[in-house]
């Protein structure tokens, strides 16, 4: 029987029984969903007639769907300094103590980005693949307005390490003595004794002695000049000439002093060496663990051999230290000028 037709009889019959017995010979051609038994109901259906209607056959359950793929663990590693971590844009955590591990990640080519304070901002594309590991190193460096904001508070760091203003006051007005020891056209080291008065600006009295005689340069704002006697005369004047040079150049002092009126940045590769580049010259200083200056190298313009000045064995003044042993010469060479110093006086403190 069809719906139409049970419907039919129980409105023709008025007897859900004989409407019962008439299904129960014949059977029918539907189910019973929710709207049939409903309908079923409205005409008089009964419970025992709803019960024979045939209940349709549950859905299929669908299987269920695939896993979905995830890439293995994304290990990030940020030197010198912990980072910020992007991937796809998506910030996705900080590191601790250099690393972080993300999990969860679907395969795919990924950009991962990393952000530090002071630091350039990275980008990376990668390829996370499915179930594999994968670690990525980035090294931070710093910004250039970070490398310079630095190397200015090195340079003033190094400044007070020497004693601030006044120790560098005390540098420009010296005197002391020691021993020259400087290489000569034949590869000889050769050794003279050395007094000098240093005074303030460009300004140097220096007497070197040796078993043959003396000679004094002597250095002013106007003039240069060489003094020599007894063995040293004619032959000893070049070198009086370019030691007292040589010496008076690199001061301490006036290194800093220059440096102090320069643009200065932090070395990418070493934080205790200041760089100072414009189209004349250059300068580059390290400092060593102490704080005090330790070595320069100065080059004039893109001359192949720049000169190598060394500083080390610090002597106390009054209130700023004095370098004892001053070595120049050109860069991966040994030093041809070596001035290692018994004693310096500052006259500064002296009242002088």
């Amino acid at each position: 029987m069809t719906l139409r037709q049970v419907i039919e009889s129980l409105l023709t019959t008025k007897n859900t029984t004989r409407v019962e017995n008439l299904v129960s010979k014949a059977g029918v051609q539907f189910q019973a969903t929710p709207e049939v038994l409903e309908i079923l109901k409205q005409f008089g259906a009964g419970p025992k007639l709803i019960a024979m209607i045939p209940v349709p056959p549950a859905p299929p359950v669908p299987p269920p769907p695939p896993a979905p793929k995830v890439a293995g663990p994304l290990t990030i590693i940020c030197q010198p300094q912990d980072c910020a971590v992007a991937v796809d844009d998506k910030f996705a955590g900080n590191t601790i103590q250099g690393r972080t591990t993300l999990t969860g990640l679907p395969p795919k080519e990924a950009t991962i980005e990393i952000f530090a304070d002071g630091y350039d901002h990275m980008t990376r594309r990668v390829l996370l693949e499915d179930r594999k590991s994968l670690e990525e190193t980035f090294t931070l460096k710093k910004s250039p307005g970070s490398r310079q904001e630095t190397a200015r508070l090195s340079l003033l760091r190094t400044v007070t390490n020497l004693g601030g203003i006044d120790g560098i006051i005390e540098l420009a007005d010296v005197e002391g003595d020691g021993v020259l020891h400087w290489t000569n056209s034949s590869g000889t080291v050769e050794q003279w004794n050395v007094t000098f008065n240093k005074r303030a600006g460009k300004d140097l009295s220096m007497t070197f002695k040796s078993p043959d005689g003396q000679c004094t340069a002597t250095i002013t704002p106007q003039s240069t000049k060489q003094d020599c006697r007894n063995g040293l005369k004619n032959r000893g004047e070049k070198i009086a000439e370019q030691g007292s040079s040589l010496f008076l150049s690199y001061q301490l002092q006036d290194v800093l002093q220059a440096l102090l009126r320069r643009p200065l940045a932090i070395s990418e590769t070493d934080s205790n060496r200041l760089e100072s580049v414009d189209s004349k010259d250059s300068y580059i200083l390290t400092t060593g663990n102490d704080g005090l200056p330790a070595d320069l190298v100065y080059q004039i313009g893109n001359t192949d051999a720049p000169i190598h000045a060394q500083y080390s064995n610090y002597l106390k003044l009054n209130k700023g230290l004095y370098p004892g042993r001053i070595s120049i010469g050109r860069v991966n060479s040994p030093p041809a000028w070596v001035f290692a110093l018994n004693s310096v006086r500052t006259k500064v403190a002296r009242g002088q």
